[in-house]
Order: C-alpha cells, then structure tokens, then sequence
C-alpha cells in the first residue's frame, strides 16, 4: 500500500541518525542555532520582546523549558512560543527562500525546549532539528510562493507539521504516534498575512505559533488523539485547502530526501527586515560606496523586483512610502533603498519610528519607483536599483541573488559578528561563551546546562 506523504515525513524523522548527517549540514545547523538564539537575545531588549517575556512568563505553570534571556522557566510549549515570537519579531531570521519558509525561528526553538525538557544530548536534538527542517522545508516546496499569494503566512502553516515531527522525535512516542501528530497538526496551522499591509505587528507571533502547535500536536497524539494520514494530499487536506486544488509536483517534497539536504541552502540575514529587501540593501550600499552616490544629487531611483515579493514589500505603495513605525519600514522597499543610501548602514538601530520619520528619508523614498522584473524568480530575492542623478547620469546596482545558501555563503565570522552586535550588552565573556557552546552543541551531553547559560538575570 502506497504511503502518504504524513506516513513518509514521519518515518524519516524517526528513522534519521547523527550519523546519517553530512558533517557540513551538522555545521550549517549549529550555525543557524547560533544565528537563532543570537537574535532572541537582542529581541530581550526589545519591547515586543520585553512584552512577549513578561506576558508568557506570567502564565506559570509547570517549569520545562528556558525562555531565552531570562532565568524563567515554563511549559515547553510556552517556551517555544516566546522564543519563536523573539527570533522572527525582529525579521531578522533565516529564510529558505525556495521555499519562501523562516525554519529555525520556528523550529529551533522547538528542540530546545523538548530537548531541555526530556534532557536530551546535542546530538539527539540537532539529529531532530535536522529532520524537522527537512520536512518543513519540502512541505512548502511544491507551492513556492503560492501560499504567500493566497494571503497565508508560509512558516506558519508549514512549520506547524516539522515542530510536531521534532516534538516526537524527542519524546521518543513512536512512529505511529508521529503519523497521528502531524495529522492533528493539520488543524492548528495558520497564519493570515493581513497583517503586514496593515500595519500590524501579528506577524511577529507567527514562528511561535507553529512552534508551539507543533508540541501541543504531538502531545495529543501522545495522549491517544488522532489526526488524518492525508493531511497533505487529501480532498480536504494542506494542498487543496490552502491552494484551493492548484496542480503541484507533490514529488518535490521526496526528492533526494536524505541525500540532498535543503538545510544547506537555508539563508541567514545580514538586515533586520523582510528578505525580500536585503539584496535591494545591498544594490543601494554598493551605489553609495562605489558610485559615491549622494543622496542629494538623486534625481530618482528606479527598483526591479520579482511578482512574487510585490505584494510583501511594495503594496499598498503609499503605506509603503509612508511606514509608521520601526517594524512598517521592514517591509517597506521605498524605505530600505532611501535608507541605505542617506546613512550607509540598515541595522537594529535604523529600523524604528524616528528613523522612519527623517524628513530627509522621507523625501528620498518619494523618488523611488519599481517594476516588476519578468525574468526575476522570488526564490532567488533579487534586486536592482537604478539611480538618476540631477545631471542625468545613471548607475545601476543589480544582485542576482541574495547571498547565504550552499552555492553563495555567508562566512561563520560574519555571523558571529552579526551575534555579538546582538549580544554584545552581555558583555564580550558571555557573549563568546554562548557563541562557544552553540557551535559545540554536537559534543554536549545533556543541553539543560546551555539553556541555564542562555538566560541572563533581570536587572
């Protein structure tokens, strides 16, 4: 009897071992776990952060699991939540962009906490973080952007279905357990992108939410709860649910599985704000750096974009061109363009209000113009900027595609300066210590003492 896809997920999950890893994909892992936890940090300081700290630390209940940045303790499925709502808030996260996913602040979050909760060693937790980001990844696969476009939010229903594989993983329910988790998964994935043209912060809750799904599903499967075998591919399932019946290659999602590993092709930001706009940021820093571009010569700015991000990072174009808060202006392309080239540099400081509000800013991001670029797939996150000076030269800045996958990577030394600018209030000795253990984690008996490391003591 032919599987399905849930049945298939599952036993790979349950069947991985350490060993079955390529050593790159393990270091790619620890990479993303450093780059994870780095950002939760930073988001300590951070009121959405300081109010999702505050928030989930007050509904008590039974001490499992590390909210990061704090000594607190509470519910694993609590802890998943607050530290997923701390690594995607600042959309400072990692993005398969194939499969236009967030993984790791979903999912790492996830085998901390069941891991610390069931103390479990570094390597059996990245050996279930692994295999969750697998299957997360090649469950959006065969849509594309296509959830996105449909106005759901990608990481939020995906991501749903790899916590609940992680969660089983770790607790050890068995095989036909998984199967039953990421069926009932199917029930609590979620995530409307209304949010985002309107100016709402819900996005930030999104990673968490499937995180804390993902556990709470495998937990009823444990408690005998049932869910459906076809949740992907039936009548009723993910597929013709969300995509209201649109043809796919459901066979992408098994392609090369267990030899081809889509965690290498994960890429961290180097900008805090949506990846759709980091190769836009970079077009403008290399105008500014090599052209010398001055913002003051500009007569207007021209930006190519692929269809697929359109609907994120440039409508409805006048909130764009006009964003109000911090957390506006990570999604606005008008913005990051104007930014860069005024002030040279795009980060945590230069994503608030007052920022957004610069007259001088604001008068840039009037001159910027887009179009959508044909020959642009948004898998690749391209940009290309067109500057036109008052004297009626032009200069153009194209990147092809955003760095930080197997083909193009992002050096470990420029994460780790990315994790010590986030870190960096905890003082140099405990921010190396963290980074240290981080990339350790596979030589680590039991990760509760890391967790214990992770928080810091409230002032």
């Amino acid at each position: 009897m032919t599987q399905t896809i849930s049945e298939r997920l599952s036993q790979f999950s349950e069947s991985l071992q350490f060993d079955d890893i390529p050593p790159a994909v393990v270091e790619k892992t620890k990479q993303h776990v450093l780059d994870l936890v780095g950002v939760c940090i930073g988001s300590t300081r951070i009121d959405f952060g300081k109010s999702a700290l505050k928030l989930i630390a007050g509904w008590g209940g039974t001490r499992e699991a590390t909210l990061i940045g704090r000594r607190t303790k509470v519910p694993a499925h609590h802890a998943a939540l607050c530290n997923g709502i701390l690594g995607h808030g600042q959309d400072y996260d990692d993005t398969h962009t194939e499969s236009v996913v967030h993984p790791s602040a979903a999912l790492a979050p996830v085998a901390l906490a069941v891991a610390e909760r069931t103390g479990c060693s570094g390597r059996e937790m990245l050996t279930a973080l692994v295999g969750g980001l697998e299957a997360t990844i090649r469950i959006a696969m065969p849509a594309l952007n296509k959830i996105h476009l449909r106005g759901f939010h990608t990481t939020s229903v995906a991501a749903t279905f790899g916590a609940a594989l992680i969660t089983a993983r770790l607790e050890k329910i068995g095989l036909p357990r998984t199967v039953q988790a990421v069926g009932i998964g199917g029930s609590f994935a979620s995530g409307l992108l209304e949010c985002i043209p309107a100016g709402s912060g819900a996005k930030r809750l999104h990673a968490g939410w499937g995180a804390l799904c993902g556990i709470v599903a495998a937990q009823l499967a444990q408690a005998d709860y049932t869910g459906p075998n076809t949740v992907f591919e039936g009548k009723l399932g993910v597929y013709n649910s969300f995509l209201r019946g649109e043809p796919l290659d459901l066979d992408v999602i098994f392609k090369g599985l267990g030899r081809e590993w889509e965690t290498l092709d994960i890429r961290p930001k180097l900008y805090p704000c949506c990846h759709y706009l980091q190769a836009f940021l970079d077009c403008a820093a290399a105008l500014r750096r090599e052209k010398q571009v001055r913002a003051e010569d500009i007569a207007g700015i021209s930006c190519r974009i692929a269809q697929g991000a359109v609907n994120i990072v440039c409508e409805p174009w006048e909130k764009k061109l006009k964003p109000v808060t911090g957390y506006d202006a990570r999604f606005s392309l008008p913005f990051a363009v104007a930014l860069m080239l005024i002030r040279g540099k795009a980060g945590v400081a230069e994503f608030s209000e007052k920022v957004a509000a610069d007259p001088r800013i604001r008068q840039l991001m009037a001159k910027v113009k887009y179009a959508v670029e044909p020959r642009y797939e948004v898998k690749d996150m391209p940009g290309w900027v067109e500057v036109t000076l008052q004297d009626g030269s032009r200069h153009v800045q194209e990147v092809p595609e955003v760095r930080g996958n197997a083909k193009h990577p992002i050096a470990l030394a420029e994460l780790l300066d990315k994790f010590n600018a986030n870190t960096a209030f905890l003082g140099a000795a405990a921010s190396s210590r963290i980074a240290d253990d981080i990339l350790a984690l596979d030589k680590m008996a039991d990760i509760r003492g890391f967790m214990a490391r992770v928080g810091k003591r409230e002032s």
